[in-house]
């Protein structure tokens, strides 16, 4: 990330100004090290003294100010300051999963509005967080988020084809995640649309995908029961066979619900 006002002499008001600046200024190279070390508990530690730093120069009263514009420049440097802060957690996570979930949480907390914690990274971390820990109403509205982001066009600077390397995992862990609460919620047209589109993006990963068909089965199953739709219950087979077909917990439920749902069909006009 290029903060181009670091690059920038400012001409800093003799005091606390001075003292604050030098100690951003510090504690960025400080950062940047950390950062490249992989250094999980030095980076949280320095992001949240660049925060706390920056948020006293932004808040320096009114009083005290005898230059506006060499305080506005102040600011505008610690605010860039501080996004760095923000950009390394969130970075970071993207490179070590097993402090993903706790340098995001440290962002949330941090600036619950920053822009980072809308990448598609950084909404895939929140969400396997939540869904593992079965905050199911908290894990769907972060799937819905993510759904909405990753059919966005790509962001400026982005191109498209890494727009779409980055967002297609994620875009399909929000449709599976969306799709299986919705398939417990008895919210079975959504859950119905979701999984489908799941599929295609999570084509290769077994685990996902033998869940995926599973409830795919379920959904129309009941789709097809409640509509008397013999077209629905056909559909409902071939995703419990094709579930049945992927090694998984699913395997042998989803061929009991194949033959119990072809019993069904077969007495349907």
């Amino acid at each position: 990330m290029r903060l181009s006002a670091l690059s920038v002499a400012l001409v800093l008001i003799a005091g606390t100004g001075v003292a604050v600046a030098d100690d951003l200024d510090d504690s960025l190279a400080a950062l940047k090290q950390a950062q490249s070390a992989k250094d999980v508990a030095k980076v949280k530690q320095l992001a949240a003294s660049i925060h706390a730093a920056a948020q006293k120069v932004e808040n320096v009263p009114a009083a005290e100010i005898t230059d506006k514009d060499t305080h506005q420049a102040q600011v505008d440097h610690a605010k860039e300051v501080d996004t760095y802060g923000e950009y390394a957690l969130f970075a970071l996570a993207t490179e070590q999963p097993a402090a993903a979930a706790d340098l995001i949480s440290t962002l949330e907390k941090q600036n619950p509005k920053s822009k980072y914690l809308d990448e598609p990274e950084a909404l895939t971390i929140q969400l396997d967080s939540a869904y593992s820990k079965k905050q199911t109403d908290r894990a769907l509205s972060l799937a819905n988020r993510l759904i909405a982001i990753g059919n966005r066009k790509a962001p400026e600077g982005v191109s498209a084809n890494d727009w779409e390397a980055r967002k297609n995992p994620a875009l399909g862990r929000g449709y599976f995640v969306a799709g299986m609460i919705q398939t417990d919620k008895g919210l079975i047209k959504d859950a119905d649309r979701n999984l489908r589109a799941a599929l295609p993006l999570i084509k290769g990963n077994n685990g996902m995908t033998g869940l995926a068909l599973f409830d795919l089965g379920i959904v129309n199953y009941k789709i097809g029961q409640a509509t008397l739709n013999k077209a629905k219950m056909l559909e409902a087979i071939k995703f419990s066979q094709e579930a049945a077909a992927i090694p998984g917990p699913q395997q042998d439920q989803a061929s009991r619900n194949a033959y119990n749902i072809k019993q069904e069909a077969d007495k349907m006009r």
